[in-house]
């Protein structure tokens, strides 16, 4: 519980997303019927009247232009998120700050990138860190790729290491000590089966206040910690999804030629 009476997972991790950008937040059932609408699939179960109220609210649900009427799904959002759910490129954070965590995946339609970000309960089991119980609310966002480094930095756990924001305390609880905490990143480039290119990693932030960006490597006597420059991180990530985009455009004007 929080000083204004909220719970951690009442209260949203962000509320607004860099640049030319939407961001909602909405229930994960209405989310599940959302992404069944984008993907032309049958959602499933029909939306309650909360829900319709919900959408409607957020902008996601609109009177039709047609003449038979009735609620639609917001030609844009649709449109949208129909494309960057079904792109070739695709990106998959999981992070991790004390003992809150979060999944985040991305998808990157031209020049959009649609973001679906929610938390998840995570807990260390015999040293090995797992995630639990999802929460029941979804942020999704819209936003562009001369944005990504600036998206990203807004979905990390905001340590000095990770970001550049500020130093504070450490959490009471750490679900994957000795780290503060860590983001991993899965990169999928897709163009075909045959060609797709999978990359990513692995980062962690160290010190008394997470102020130590690191990374784990293979090294003689098992595994080793590497050091990087803090700040760093969102940069590395850009290049891996740049990489992504221009291994699909490689292969989709190689298919055409």
């Amino acid at each position: 519980m929080t000083a204004d009476g909220t719970t951690a997972e009442q209260r949203p991790r962000i509320t607004a997303l860099p640049g030319d950008s939407r961001l909602v937040r909405i229930s994960e059932p209405s989310w599940q019927w959302v992404h069944a609408v984008a993907l032309d699939a049958q959602p499933p179960e029909e939306l309650t009247e909360e829900q319709i109220l919900e959408l409607e609210r957020v902008g996601l649900l609109v009177e039709a232009n047609d003449e038979e009427g009735g609620l639609v799904l917001d030609r844009n959002w649709l449109q949208l998120l129909r494309s960057a759910l079904s792109s070739p490129v695709g990106i998959e954070l999981v992070c991790v700050d004390g003992d809150r965590a979060w999944t985040t995946p991305l998808g990157i339609a031209g020049r959009a990138i649609a973001v679906i970000d929610q938390a998840h309960e995570v807990m260390n089991d015999a040293g090995t860190m797992r995630l639990g119980r999802r929460a029941d609310a979804v942020l999704l966002g819209l936003g562009t790729i001369e944005h990504l480094s600036a998206v990203f930095e807004t979905l990390l756990p905001q340590r000095p290491a990770f970001t550049g924001t500020d130093p504070a305390p450490a959490p009471d609880q750490l679900a994957d000590a000795p780290a503060l905490a860590e983001v991993q990143m899965l990169v999928t480039a897709a163009p075909t089966p045959e060609e797709t290119v999978v990359s990513g990693g692995s980062w962690y932030a160290y010190g008394p206040e997470g102020e130590q960006l690191a990374v784990l490597m293979p090294g003689e006597d098992g595994v080793e910690v590497r050091q990087l420059e803090p700040g760093s991180l969102t940069s590395a990530m850009r290049t891996k999804v740049i990489a992504a985009i221009n291994h699909v455009t490689a292969v989709s004007t190689g298919s055409a030629a």
